[in-house]
C-alpha cells in the first residue's frame, strides 16, 4: 500500500514538471513568434524593441535566433539592441557556456571578426571567475594567430568606455587582464582612457590599484584624471599611498562631479618641463621640426632656441629623439634614446647645425616619426604638406593611430610667408584627433 502511495505521489509530480515544462515552452514559442513578426516590421526601433524583449527570455536558443537576426540587421539602432540583449543573457549560466562554445567556433572560422567581436563583448561583462579566464585564454589565443588584431578588443574598450557604467567597468577590467596591457603601450592607454570616461567607482578601484604600475603618459592620463575628479593633488609617490588612503575614505560617498565641472578643474604640476606650453610629461618622446625654406631666419631659428632649451632640460628617465623633414626626413638617431648628457649635448649641437632645404614633407615625417615608437610627438612646422593632401594625411594618421595611441601635439609657426589659415586647416585636427594640443605660434 505504502509503495503504491508512493508510486502515485512520484507519478502526480512527475505529471506537474512534465506540464509546467510544457507550459514553459508553449510561452518560449509563442514568444519567439511574436519576436519574428515584429523583426518583419520596417521601423528599426520595433525591431529594436522585440530584441529587447525577447532577450528576457534565458534560453541557449533566443541567443542563437538574436545573434542571426540581430547583427544582421542594417540599422544600427537594432544591432545595438543586439549587443544589449546578447549581453543581458551573457548573465545566465547555460547561455554564456552556450556563447563560449560559439565564440570557439567562431575563433576557427575565416572572415568570422565581426561575429567573434560580438560574442567578446557579450561575455566581457560576466561575473563567473572561470568564465573570466576562458575569455582571456581565447582572447590572448586569438592575438596570437595571423589573423589577430589588437583594434578588435581595443574598439571594444573604447565601446565600454562609452557605455560608461558599472558593466563596462567590469568588461573594461577583464579586456586589462589580456597581454597586450603589459606589452603594449596602445593598449594599456586605451584601457585608462576608457576607465577615465566610466563614471562608476569600479574605474577608481582600477585606476588607484594600478597606478604603482603605470609610467610615463599612461600615469600622466590617470593622475590628470584623478586630481580632477577628486580635486586632490596627490601625484604617484609612495606606490599610490596618498590616493589609496583617499579612496579608502572617500568610496562609501563618493559623487562623481557633472562634466562641466570637471571641464573648469585644470591640474597642473608646476614642475612638469614645458615645449611651448605643452607639458612633457612621457617617457618615450619625440621632437619633429621643419627645416623647409619658408622657416628660414628668425622662425627657424627661434624654434631651434626653444628645441635646445627644452631638450637641455630633460630627466635622464626620458628617451628622446629629433627628426628633421624638409623635402625628405633624416632622423638624429635611428631609436629613441635616453637623456644622459652626452646625448643631450649632441642633440643640441645637431639641431643648432642643421640647415635648411625645399619641401614640407609632412606625411613621410609623421610616418617615420611612429616608426620610431613614441609615447608622444611633438610636431612643429609652418605650412601645409607638400607630399599628400592635408585631409588624407590625417585620415591615415589618425587611422594607424588607432591602436598605437600616440599624442601628436602640433607646434604651427606663423610665418611673413604662410599666415595660420592653412596651419589651422591641418595642424589643429591633427592634433585634436589624435589626443594632442594644437599652439599657434606668432
Amino acid at each position: 500500500m505504502l509503495s503504491r502511495m508512493l508510486a502515485l505521489v512520484i507519478l502526480v509530480v512527475l505529471a506537474n514538471v512534465d506540464g509546467r515544462a510544457a507550459d514553459t515552452d508553449a510561452e518560449f514559442q509563442s514568444a519567439k513568434q511574436a519576436f519574428f513578426k515584429e523583426m518583419k516590421k520596417k521601423s528599426a526601433a520595433d525591431r529594436a524593441d522585440a530584441i529587447t524583449a525577447f532577450a528576457e527570455v534565458a534560453r541557449t536558443e533566443t541567443a542563437d535566433t538574436i545573434l542571426k537576426r540581430g547583427f544582421s540587421d542594417p540599422d544600427p539602432q537594432v544591432r545595438t539592441a543586439t549587443q544589449h540583449g546578447l549581453a543581458k543573457l551573457a548573465e545566465n549560466a547555460e547561455v554564456s557556456k552556450f556563447l563560449l562554445d560559439d565564440l570557439k567556433r567562431s575563433l576557427r572560422k575565416a572572415g568570422s571578426e565581426p561575429l567573434v567581436a560580438e560574442l567578446f563583448r557579450a561575455l566581457a561583462g560576466t561575473e563567473d571567475e572561470d568564465l573570466q579566464t576562458e575569455v582571456i585564454k581565447l582572447l590572448d589565443e586569438y592575438l596570437r594567430t595571423p589573423k589577430g588584431t589588437v583594434l578588435l578588443p581595443m574598439t571594444l574598450i573604447d565601446d565600454f568606455g562609452t557605455q560608461g557604467d558599472a558593466k563596462a567597468a567590469r568588461s573594461v577590467t577583464l579586456l586589462a587582464r589580456a597581454k597586450p596591457f603589459e606589452s603594449k603601450f596602445g593598449y594599456r592607454r586605451c584601457v585608462i582612457q576608457a576607465m577615465t570616461r566610466i563614471r562608476d567607482p569600479l574605474a577608481m578601484d582600477f585606476l588607484i590599484e594600478r597606478l604603482p604600475k603605470l609610467e610615463g603618459l599612461v600615469e600622466h592620463d590617470a593622475i590628470t584624471y584623478l586630481q580632477q575628479v577628486s580635486k586632490q593633488r596627490f601625484r604617484n609617490d609612495n606606490n599610490g599611498a596618498d590616493w589609496k588612503s583617499w579612496w579608502r575614505l572617500a568610496r562609501p560617498m563618493f559623487e562623481f562631479p557633472k562634466a562641466k565641472e570637471l571641464a573648469q578643474v585644470k591640474p597642473i604640476d608646476n614642475q612638469q618641463l614645458l615645449f611651448y606650453g605643452i607639458p612633457i610629461c612621457a617617457k618615450r618622446v619625440l621632437f619633429v621640426l621643419d627645416t623647409s625654406g619658408s622657416m628660414r631666419g628668425e622662425p627657424l631659428e627661434a624654434a631651434k632656441r626653444a628645441l635646445n632649451s627644452t631638450i637641455e632640460q630633460l630627466p635622464e628617465a626620458v628617451q628622446f629623439d629629433v627628426l628633421f623633414f624638409d623635402k625628405g626626413v633624416s632622423a638624429w638617431q635611428q631609436q629613441l634614446v635616453p637623456a644622459a648628457t652626452n646625448a643631450k649635448q649632441d642633440a643640441i649641437r645637431t639641431v643648432t647645425a642643421r640647415g635648411m632645404n625645399i619641401g614640407t614633407a609632412s606625411n613621410t615625417a609623421l610616418n617615420a616619426a611612429f616608426n620610431l615608437d613614441p609615447e608622444v610627438i611633438y610636431f612643429l612646422s609652418d605650412g601645409e604638406p607638400t607630399d599628400g593632401r592635408p585631409a588624407n594625411i590625417i585620415s591615415a594618421i589618425t587611422t594607424l593611430n588607432r591602436t598605437r595611441r600616440v599624442s601628436i601635439h602640433t607646434i604651427g609657426v606663423v610665418t611673413d610667408r604662410n599666415g595660420s589659415a592653412g596651419l589651422t586647416q591641418f595642424m589643429r585636427p591633427l592634433a585634436e584627433q589624435n589626443y594632442g594640443t594644437f599652439q599657434l605660434v606668432q
